[in-house]
């Protein structure tokens, strides 16, 4: 079997191109969740809500369906397609995948200790972002 590079430009343009089509479903997600971290009355909130009062009166049912399934369902598929193939095609990738999964394993400890350093942060994070807002 060939072995086929994994860093190839048409493999780089097929990842950019994925992010392209989720990030216009993410940017109003993010903005979305960012309106909810304080009350509208004071800025940032203040203005991404008038930007989204502003996108949820501007665009129709079916652009929002295709910004919020259409694209990210295309990139999903393209990106699995993709992912297969490169799967497929190379034994460096298959190779490094058992490498990683194997050195995660044995380290197993380590990694959902960080997990759980990661999320205490996270909270922590946004219990402080409560409290000074609030």
């Amino acid at each position: 079997m060939m072995n086929y590079p994994t860093n190839s430009p048409k493999l780089f343009a097929a990842a950019v191109s994925q992010w392209l089509l989720v990030l216009p479903a993410a940017l109003l997600l993010a903005a979305a969740a960012l309106r909810q971290l304080q009350p509208a009355r004071y800025e940032p909130a203040r203005t991404i809500s008038a930007m989204l009062v502003w996108i949820l009166l501007s665009i129709s049912h079916s652009v929002a369906a295709l910004l919020f399934v259409g694209l990210p369902a295309i990139a999903l598929i393209v990106g699995c397609m993709t992912l297969r193939r490169s799967w497929h095609r190379s034994g460096t990738l298959r190779q490094d995948a058992g490498a990683a999964l194997a050195s995660l394993r044995r380290n197993l400890a380590i990694v959902v200790l960080g997990a759980g350093t990661l999320l205490a942060g996270a909270i922590l994070a946004a219990v402080l972002v409560h409290i000074v807002t609030d």
